[in-house]
């Protein structure tokens, strides 16, 4: 028989879930002292005898058998993700928001490039509405494009798109961009000036060896910004 913690050790020793376990919901972490017995229970999917380490094994309390999910779920060929932030296990499919891209736009190596050039992002990625992103790239330059060869590797492209923080009362100069995959249009953005939100996207890019962004826009006294408009949060999944 062994003691410890709930929250450290049951939580950290199971990824935080179990099966055949129902916990109610709390609005605040509590932490509580139990007692386990561990007696080498073999865990099998299918006839198969899953792995299990000494850290992360079966055990009882209480009279009920609880499973290390992960050894658990992998065994069915199910991939088990922990969502610290919400306190959530997800086996198999996940929410989109969930999903990571395999590589940030702003860590992909251009093809090519005119007239304009993708910087770090103003305002510490701070968009015209007030909301903090994680990453961005901010665009130079009133207009032009660059060019990626994605090979085929990638089935998404996602992020958002908009004027940075200090660019929100821009009035003189309209921004835009234009996505291209093989040649063909794929997505094309508002025109962005002052008291304009900025906009999600979400392209389905699979098969598309070389995509393009392009920038637009529209100075009517060309002395508009170079660096306002910003794409956020942007990747490729593939």
């Amino acid at each position: 028989m062994k003691k410890f913690n709930v929250k450290s050790g049951l939580c950290g020793f199971m990824a935080g879930v179990t099966v055949m376990c129902a916990v109610p919901a709390v609005a605040k972490d509590i932490q509580t002292t139990i007692s386990v017995a561990y007696k080498n229970i073999k865990i099998y999917a299918d006839g198969n005898l899953v792995n299990t380490s000494d850290s992360n094994e079966a055990f009882i309390y209480n009279g009920t058998t609880y499973l290390p999910v992960r050894a658990v779920g992998e065994a069915f060929n199910k991939a088990v993700n922990w969502d610290g932030k919400n306190s959530a296990v997800y086996i198999g499919a996940q929410p989109a928001s969930m999903e990571q891209p395999t590589v940030l736009l702003e860590d992909l190596d251009y093809f090519n490039k005119s007239g304009i050039s993708f910087e770090t992002c103003d305002d510490g990625g701070k968009d015209n509405v007030g909301v903090q992103h994680s990453t961005g790239v901010a665009i130079r330059g009133r207009t032009g494009e660059i060019t990626y060869l994605l090979n085929g590797k990638y089935r998404m492209f996602k992020g958002t798109v908009g004027l940075c923080y200090s660019g929100r009362d821009t009035e003189d100069y309209e921004h835009g961009i234009k996505i291209y995959g093989d040649g063909k249009l794929l997505y094309s953005s508002p025109s962005f000036t002052g008291g304009v939100k900025p906009e999600d996207f979400n392209i389905d890019i699979t098969g598309v060896l070389e995509l393009k962004i392009e920038k637009t826009g529209n100075d009517r006294n060309n002395s508009g910004p170079l660096q306002i408009l910003q794409i956020y949060d942007a990747g490729f999944y593939a």
